[in-house]
């Protein structure tokens, strides 16, 4: 008898590929919320009562949570992004008892910033989350680490991207709204995901025991000119150190909350930023 899973984001970049990977091997409730196929189960998680009626009395052996409201949105039906995942969670996990059952939750590498001052972060190292993606997934985790389960497995993502999808490769290598490739005088390395991790990890995680969390990353970092080289391009502008410096320093003039964002923004861009289990 195959085991039950609940996958939410069932039709997302990420859920469609988990999906693929086990369908053949496993029972799978696929939630979406604009599901348009019949393979998937339509419903909003961001609706309390329907959540309440849909999951009530259900169990399932493993559930991935993967639906969130990613980066670059705004507001989702007049709720902020940080609120809205938060909700989705709460709808899901207050509704089930999952007390039997795996879950994986698919975090994000966002939980971590600038703030954090390094240019390679552990996953040993305290997550200080500016952008409210990062806020969200954050406090999406601490909701499910107070929960009872037999295992909680918190997967934090580097940037995921496949061949084709590459939007958010194609934001360490060239300028916003300008569209430009670019180089920086000093050498760039990132840590990246591609989605066939992602699969691996789930899948692996599904069999373990014990509880877990780590960051998602390919085996080995990117460089900029490697990125470039994968959107088929060569760099038409190299930025210098000095004008970095520069911007650097008129954004540390301001002290707002709201430039948090900004900064964090150009720290991707114009350094290194790898993460690592170690």
């Amino acid at each position: 008898m195959k085991a039950k899973v609940l996958l939410t984001g069932a039709s997302g970049f990420i859920g469609k590929r988990i999906f693929e990977e086990l369908k053949d091997d496993f029972e799978i409730t696929a939630i979406s919320s604009s599901a348009k196929s019949k393979i998937f189960t339509k419903l909003n998680l961001l609706d309390a009562s329907a959540c309440h009626t849909f999951f009530k009395n259900k169990k399932f052996d493993v559930i991935i949570h993967a639906a969130a409201i990613a980066h670059g949105k705004n507001n989702v039906n007049s709720i902020s992004v940080d609120q809205a995942n938060v909700l989705m969670t709460n709808n899901i996990f207050n509704n089930l008892n999952v007390e039997e059952s795996i879950v994986i939750y698919l975090s994000s590498v966002a939980v971590y910033s600038y703030k954090n001052n390094k240019e390679c972060i552990s996953i040993y190292d305290k997550p200080i989350p500016v952008t409210k993606y990062g806020k969200s997934k954050l406090k999406c985790e601490e909701i499910l680490q107070k929960i009872s389960t037999k295992s909680l497995h918190i997967l934090r993502l580097a940037p995921v991207y496949s061949e084709n999808n590459m939007k958010d490769l194609g934001k360490r290598v060239f300028l916003p709204i300008l569209k430009v490739p670019f180089l920086t005088k000093h050498q760039r390395i990132y840590s990246l995901c591609h989605i066939s991790e992602v699969v691996y990890n789930v899948k692996d995680v599904i069999k373990m025991e014990r509880s877990s969390l780590s960051i998602v990353k390919d085996k080995n970092d990117h460089d900029q000119k490697k990125l470039l080289s994968l959107f088929k391009t060569e760099e038409k502008l190299i930025i210098h150190t000095k004008f970095i410096n520069i911007l650097f320093s008129l954004l540390n003039a301001f002290s707002f909350t709201k430039f948090d964002n900004i900064r964090e923004m150009f720290y991707k861009l114009f350094f290194s930023v790898k993460y690592s289990n170690n």
